[in-house]
């Protein structure tokens, strides 16, 4: 499957572990400008796309969806870790939380979810998020 502008954007910059904010600064641009461009309502710019590639050690024709014959350090990187997010629970979790608390018409057996429902269903995979989380950690550090 072909990724998207923003999907690309997203990715590298999680695999940087970079916030919006830290990818703003560095852009020098708003935060709220990021956000906009990673959810798709803005186009880059072509400044904006050289300044992600020198950012990321990517190509330009990487962060557009094209295939380049040389891969720079930053797209092996993405690649590992989009490889990794692929099946995270944790980050499924997190995109249905955000689905759950931002998507006004949701149904829900059929049903459709009142404001309250979605609030009270956000709240419950949070905290079933942070429980797992937890639970997570604690075998990690106990092995």
């Amino acid at each position: 499957m072909k990724s998207t502008i923003p999907e690309v954007i997203i990715t590298l910059r999680e695999s940087h572990d970079l916030s919006q904010a830290q990818l703003a600064k560095l852009m020098g641009l708003n935060k709220n400008v990021v956000g906009r461009i990673e959810h798709g309502d803005r186009p880059l710019r072509a400044e904006e796309i050289l300044k992600l590639a020198e950012i990321f050690d990517v190509s330009t024709d990487f962060i557009l969806g094209k295939k380049s014959a040389d891969v720079p350090k930053g797209e092996t990187l993405y690649h590992k870790h989009n490889e990794q997010t692929a099946k995270d629970l944790a980050r499924k979790i997190k995109d249905l939380i955000d689905l759950t608390e931002n998507e006004p018409d949701l149904n829900f057996d059929g049903l459709p979810l009142t404001t309250d429902n979605r609030k009270l269903l956000a709240n419950a995979l949070e905290i079933g998020l942070e429980l797992s989380q937890r639970k997570q950690a604690e075998h990690y550090n106990n092995n």
